[in-house]
């Protein structure tokens, strides 16, 4: 059996029963400076992590694997001339990339670019319902993402490495009943149904691996405030805690 390096903060724990064998592994968090976040207006919400829990494998040599991310949040709110409130949100997520028998662990791995967007803003509501909702103080309302359409690239160099920041236009669900600040007051025309609203978000996102973790940024706001430049701006100073090399 391999040894694993005491500094690597990585924990593989073999619990027997009939569900097969649970693995738990930790990632380090990644975050965002101060001195980054101060000059544009943003605030950090919280850092918290996050157990996911699923199975690897097929069948019945498959076994459960909690995954624990470390979520960030932060957000800058402004007023409008109708006094109404804009609110961006900038999450960072770092999951860890370890392999399990073969897999990773990472559990982004197989998503499409909608995928990633949906079960990031489940992390955060999750995160949220953990720390009472201090993540970042928006997105957790969205109750799905009916659409995602991609309308611009930009190169960004994040952790030391050349990353490629997308932006997405998303139509989402909104669950009108949670008090939140994700989007502007909606205007008439926007669809409505017993369960909320309808909602047209500017998503950017990236992923980088930096050592045995995967880190993903996604900036949220709505699509009337011009907020791309500053979120790729604050993604570049994203910090990160390696707790070594993906296996």
């Amino acid at each position: 059996m391999r040894a694993v390096a005491p500094s690597l903060v990585v924990v593989l724990v073999v619990v027997a029963g009939c569900t097969g064998t649970l693995a738990e592994v930790r990632s380090g968090p990644a975050t965002i400076p101060e001195t980054a976040l101060a000059p544009v207006g943003y605030v950090h919400g919280n850092t918290t992590e996050v157990p996911l829990t699923y199975p690897l494998g097929v069948g019945p040599v498959s076994r459960d694997v909690t995954v624990y991310v470390w979520v960030s949040g932060y957000s800058r709110t402004v007023t409008d001339a109708s006094g109404a409130n804009d609110t961006a949100a900038l999450l960072v997520v770092s999951s860890p990339n370890r392999r399990v028998e073969g897999q990773s662990v990472n559990p982004f791995t197989q998503l499409s670019n909608r995928g990633v967007v949906s079960e990031l803003f489940e992390v955060v509501a999750e995160a949220d319902n953990t720390t009472g909702g201090v993540v970042a103080g928006v997105g957790t309302n969205v109750t799905e993402v009916a659409r995602l359409e991609e309308t611009g690239t930009q190169n960004r160099t994040v952790l030391g490495q050349q990353v490629e920041v997308v932006t997405f236009t998303a139509t989402v669900e909104v669950d009108t009943a949670v008090s939140t600040v994700t989007v502007t007051t909606p205007s008439p025309a926007d669809a409505r149904d017993e369960a909320g609203a309808t909602r047209t978000l500017l998503v950017h996102l990236l992923a980088v691996e930096h050592g045995a973790d995967v880190v993903f940024a996604m900036g949220v706001h709505g699509d009337d405030m011009d907020e791309a430049e500053t979120i790729a701006a604050l993604m570049e100073a994203i910090e990160h805690e390696a707790v070594g090399e993906a296996t």
